[in-house]
Order: structure tokens, then sequence, then C-alpha cells
């Protein structure tokens, strides 16, 4: 695949990254000529909340364990309207034992350790989980936090039906 089979405004956004290099792949996975590998994301029109939400959250986890997430680049809408965002390429592979622990522990440690903004606790924007959308807001407790989005996520499962047996266990933990 040359540059030119890449979506054009796909390669302009890639060259606010790296101007000089040329680009190849099939997306999701572009290729610089410098070696360096992008996830390039796009979608429809439909899409821009859930992809503002998306891209947010990529910063966010960033901003609070760096590196565990994939570098987000730039993310916003094309001219056609389709929301994109570009991010560093991570090849995914099983972890072993060792690694597997230390994941656990920086998740634990700086991914899920509560840090309250100014605003509090939550996100400021809509993120969804699959194609559930939840609203999100902001909390002055973490507990308060945690069991109104996963309050969320229960109540829209239960809505759509055949989620029963989950939903319980949800409802569990949620008032744990």
């Amino acid at each position: 695949m040359n540059m030119s089979d890449i979506p054009q405004n796909v390669v302009q956004k890639l060259q606010e990254i790296e101007p000089t290099a040329s680009y190849y792949g099939l997306l999701p996975r572009v290729i610089s000529s410098s070696g360096v590998s992008y996830f390039v994301k796009v979608g429809s029109p439909l899409e821009q909340v859930q992809y503002a939400g998306e891209a947010e959250s990529l910063k966010a986890i960033e901003d609070a364990a760096s590196s565990l997430s994939p570098y987000l680049f730039v993310s916003g809408i094309l001219e056609s309207g389709s929301p994109y965002f570009i991010s560093e390429y991570k090849e995914l592979v099983s972890l072993s034992s060792k690694a597997a622990v230390i994941l656990a522990k920086r998740m634990a440690t700086e991914l899920h350790c509560p840090k309250p903004t100014t605003s509090g606790f939550g996100f400021s924007i809509p993120t969804y989980c699959g194609i559930t959308k939840l609203s999100n807001g902001w909390f002055q407790h973490w507990d308060e936090c945690y069991s109104a989005m996963i309050g969320e996520l229960l109540a829209q499962l239960e809505h759509k039906g055949g989620f029963h047996s989950l939903c319980r266990k949800g409802k569990i933990i949620q008032d744990v």
C-alpha cells in the first residue's frame, strides 16, 4: 500500500505528527517511513460523541498511568464530519505471569487509585462500554462515582433484557 491508499485527510493529520514521513499500511495500522506504527481510527459522523469519549479516556489514562495505554497524538472531526483519532500502535501479546503482576500493580496503584480532580471524581463527557453510552458526571466521593457509573450500565443492560444474572451480580458489587 502506498500513501495514496490511505485517505488523504488522514495523511494530513499524520503529517502533523511526522511532517517529513510517508505512510503505508491498512487502517487501523499505519506505518511511517521512520518506522513508527500508528493506530488510526475513523468513524461515522454518528459516532462523534463516542470517539470524543474514547480520546478523552486515553488522555485520562495517560495522565494517571503513563504508557499504560496507547499515547493519543491527535483527535477530532474531519471535514466530512467523521470523528478520528491517531494513537500509538501497541502490539498486543499474551502476558507472562511476571508481566501480569506488574500490570495489576500499576493498575491498582496508578490507574485505580482514586485521585480527585478539582471537580471531584468522574468524567466530564459521555463514554461508552461497548455500544452502551454512559452519561458520567462529577461526584464528591469515589464510591458515589463508581456506584453511579456501574448503576447506569446495569440499568441499561436490564432494560435491554437477557442479562439478569450479570445484573444481579453487578448490583452486589455496586452495594459493596
